[in-house]
């Protein structure tokens, strides 16, 4: 099993980095992906910076949106971390 060093924080920040870099590839705004998730665009913000934690429903519309698949989210975890 992966070692996340750094703990749930790294994990957060390193899905959030993810998925903004998606994001931004399929030139998304912020606040549109705020809006299909369900959230106010502070809120995706802190959590597209890693300072709070997506849950899953979110993280399924905002997979959806971006048209990858969760996998594609958390492919990112699998890759060795310092």
């Amino acid at each position: 099993m992966p070692r996340f060093g750094g703990g749930h924080r790294r994990v957060d920040s390193l899905i959030g980095q993810r998925i903004r870099l998606f994001r931004h590839a399929s030139g998304i705004p912020a606040e549109y992906m705020a809006r299909v998730s369900g959230m106010d665009v502070s809120e995706y913000a802190s959590r597209e910076l890693g300072e709070a934690r997506f849950k899953t429903a979110e993280l399924h519309e905002i997979a959806k949106a971006l048209k990858v698949q969760l996998t594609d989210i958390f492919g990112v975890l699998a890759d060795p971390v310092d």
